[in-house]
């Protein structure tokens, strides 16, 4: 009797595990196909599970064995397919999803992520029928997005794969926020290392100081930021450090002609 509340809990942790894994499969681009000219869709996943199925109930059931087994084993594909191989929210095909798909400019697909790039490639098979999707761009674009993602990882100092979540246009913005930290960032440390800066402006360097706390703690949310690898949440970050630097040269008396570095 004491064990029922501890089983109880595990099955509703491991319900609330099955949940979210099914929902990160639905949200995860897939490729969906059709069967004919009906309105059956299906995804590779399902199909795979569904044929395995098949196999495994053939060569578990015999002449007289009854029919409930095999359908019992074939059902059991067929329902395991459609958790862990769901047709995506993002395909045409699912009641969640968009009622049509448009052709997309090179401009359009470098504003989209790549897994925007492959749900809209999916659609646009499924659409049309087409075999491959040579001629819609994505591909390109999907090269393009990884490059700038790339590039940008290494001039930010990132992990290789910060940026995978982010578009073209979204990696080249973080490109430039992160230039402009780097540069914001080399001036307030000329404070720290300058000692004829550190003699003249003391109050740079100290925290009791109102307008020198509010820059560091500028300072450390643009670093964390930048760590969250979300580009316009990162270039506000550093805009405002930007401003709570220039509040704190203020502050403390520092005149335009003395600031190191060049305007930002």
């Amino acid at each position: 009797m004491t064990d029922r509340p501890r089983l109880a809990a595990l099955a509703q942790d491991w319900i609330e595990e099955a949940r979210s894994f099914h929902s990160r499969q639905l949200a995860k681009p897939r490729k969906v196909m059709r069967l004919g000219k009906t309105r059956i869709f299906f995804t590779k996943g399902q199909a795979i599970t569904t044929s395995a199925a098949v196999f495994v109930g053939s060569s578990l059931t015999s002449a007289d064995s009854p029919d409930w087994i095999f359908w019992s084993v074939v059902l059991g594909g067929v329902m395991g397919g459609r958790f862990v191989f769901p047709v995506p929210n993002s395909s045409i095909a699912s009641k969640k999803g968009p009622f049509d798909v448009q052709h997309r400019s090179a401009a359009e697909l470098d504003r989209m992520t790549a897994d925007e790039i492959q749900a809209y490639e999916y659609n646009m098979l499924l659409k049309h029928r087409l075999k491959t999707a040579d001629g819609l761009g994505t591909q390109q674009a999907l090269a393009r997005g990884r490059e700038a993602a790339r590039s940008t990882e290494h001039a930010a100092a990132l992990e290789p794969g910060s940026l995978n979540g982010l578009s073209l246009v979204e990696a080249q913005a973080f490109n430039a926020a992160a230039a402009q930290h780097a540069r914001i960032q080399k001036r307030w440390l000329a404070y720290e290392v300058d000692s004829k800066l550190q003699f003249d402006f003391p109050a740079m360097s100290d925290a009791r100081m109102p307008a020198t706390a509010a820059m560091i703690r500028a300072m450390r949310a643009a670093e964390h930021a930048k760590a969250s690898a979300r580009a316009a949440e990162y270039a506000s970050a550093v805009e405002a450090f930007a401003t709570a630097l220039r509040a704190a040269e203020t502050d403390a008396g520092v005149p335009n002609n003395r600031r190191p570095g060049h305007e930002f």
